[in-house]
């Protein structure tokens, strides 16, 4: 089994190809103004969330969550990219710490309220799958949502998770606790 994923581990430096229209590249520090402006259009419903995206996240934060996102990239640690629409930052997507032992992480995203509704991050989430999967020799991958966040669920259930039950109270998020929907895909169940 480990054999399988070694064979897997070439290093993802280059954009990956969602359509003719959205990239999703490896995080950059050159890229942190325009993913702060895009983060600070959306600081509201970001910060209702995601536990970083609170009031006191600034530019030099996120620059070195920026820089470690590198760090991690290149180790695969983990996978952070920037999804593209355009040639426009508009969210990002990533696969959260990747556990090689077990092949199995989770996948994270926000996107810009203007960009809601074409099906972005649906496609986004696919390509990110695939790549989990073929690129880094996963076996499964999880998505939590907030159980308020009705927009984020409906992205695993678009691209046919199996949803698997709620974790209580497992997130702190502005001040409060948060439920989490848990949902799951296979390798074997993805097309």
């Amino acid at each position: 089994m480990e054999h399988g994923f070694a064979g897997t581990r070439e290093k993802l430096t280059s954009s990956i190809p969602v359509d003719d229209q959205i990239e999703l590249r490896p995080v950059s520090t050159d890229d942190g103004e325009e993913l702060y402006q895009a983060i600070e259009r959306n600081r509201a419903r970001l910060q209702e969330w995601l536990p970083w995206a609170g009031l006191t996240f600034n530019r030099e934060e996120l620059l070195h969550s920026l820089g470690q996102k590198e760090i991690e990239n290149a180790s695969r640690a983990s996978l952070t990219t920037h999804i593209r629409f355009r040639g426009k930052i508009c969210g990002a997507v990533g696969l959260h710490t990747i556990d090689a032992r077990h092949r199995n992480s989770s996948i994270g995203y926000w996107l810009d309220s203007a960009y809601e509704g074409q099906g972005i991050m649906t496609r986004a989430c696919g390509a990110m799958l695939t790549t989990g999967f073929e690129s880094y020799g996963l076996h499964r991958i999880e998505i939590r949502c907030g159980t308020g966040n009705a927009r984020s669920s409906a992205i695993p259930r678009r691209l046919g998770f199996v949803e698997e039950g709620v974790l209580r109270e497992a997130e702190w998020v502005a001040d409060r606790w948060v439920d989490l929907r848990v949902f799951s895909m296979l390798k074997h169940d993805w097309p």
